[in-house]
């Protein structure tokens, strides 16, 4: 199946590519020739079939690779909302279906073989999981998924056949299904950057603590000189999670607590940031900075932020610029 965790030839491609200029290993391009299917999804057929992936418009019908940390799988977006979409997953092998699948022949899709659509596992999953589109699926596959995951009936479209039923839970198929199920509910609860909630002005470090505040006590575990304390006291610079945890263990208030002094970003913000379009360019910050694609993603979000408070004096931000404004001076920094 397409999950890492089924270790299939394709999820293989999918952990081992994670958005660099690498491609499909070439025993997926093997297989495909073999099988029929073009090369289209080489990292050349897919920018010549979508363009830049920083460019691509999320759209429903288009399959992608949707990844996680170690997790990661095929979907087919079904329908998009502001933060998240609705998909079902997609496996190719190995072989599985359930009552509820639409097998598609291998001639309608980029991969030149059968692929199971696992309608019974419709779902929505946050937008910051999506990583790569890797194909587009014609209009009457998607509604005729859509009444599937329903319960409803229509004609089945050319190239389709119904799945046929699980007769047992030990059966492989059934096991497919399992683990699709439990990589889901993984992507669903992908951290998140704290978004800004009207009415709802966040605490400062500084406030939470009071008269427990013992700055040299805090400077020391957390390993930073006072400027930048007195940053994360006032809420000026982010509390990562480790140093959530280390201020918890250095006042004794409980982690919870803490992160609720962080002071949560822009809606707007947020929305730009978790977009697919910006997920290579966190990936390859992480890379950079040797942080995860989380932290990393979390400190630019916040240096966007802080650098329009400075420009605009809190007047709306263009958060797109903002974010390629930050990062190309963090990177001229670095040059420097």
């Amino acid at each position: 199946m397409t999950s890492v965790k089924g270790g299939d030839l394709l999820s293989r491609w999918m952990q081992e590519d994670t958005m660099s200029d690498q491609g499909v290993p070439q025993r997926f391009l093997d297989l495909a020739q073999r099988t029929g299917g073009p090369q289209a999804l080489s990292e050349a057929g897919l920018r010549e079939r979508f363009g830049d992936p920083a460019q691509v418009e999320l759209g429903v019908g288009q399959l992608w690779r949707a990844r996680w940390e170690d997790t990661s799988m095929l979907v087919l977006v079904l329908n998009v909302e502001s933060h998240e979409v609705g998909v079902v997953p997609v496996t190719i092998d190995p072989p599985g279906e359930d009552e509820i699948s639409v097998v598609v022949a291998g001639s309608r899709t980029a991969f030149g073989v059968d692929a199971t659509v696992w309608a019974s596992l419709a779902s929505c999953i946050p937008m910051r999981v999506l990583e790569r589109v890797v194909d587009a699926w014609g209009e009457d596959l998607v509604e005729f998924t859509v009444m599937r995951a329903r319960g409803q009936s229509r004609p089945v479209p050319t190239g389709v056949r119904e799945g046929l039923p699980i007769r047992s839970a030990l059966e492989p198929a059934a096991e497919v299904r399992a683990a699709l199920a439990d990589d889901l509910e993984f992507l669903q609860h992908a951290l998140g950057l704290p978004v800004e909630e009207d009415g709802q002005p966040p605490g400062t470090l500084a406030s939470l603590l009071g008269d427990r505040l013992d700055l040299g006590t805090l400077c020391a575990a957390l390993h930073l000189p006072q400027p930048q304390v007195m940053k994360l006291l006032r809420g000026k610079t982010p509390l990562s999670p480790d140093q959530i945890d280390t201020v918890a263990s250095a006042t004794g208030l409980p982690s919870a607590e803490i992160a609720q002094t962080v002071r949560p970003l822009p809606a707007d913000l947020v929305l730009v940031a978790e977009h697919p379009r910006w997920r290579s360019v966190w990936v390859r910050r992480a890379q950079r900075l040797g942080v995860s694609e989380t932290q990393a993603r979390l400190t630019g979000g916040y240096g966007a932020f802080a650098l329009a408070a400075r420009q605009t004096g809190g007047e709306p931000a263009a958060w797109d610029a903002r974010l390629r404004q930050f990062l190309q001076g963090e990177d001229g920094a670095e040059d420097r």
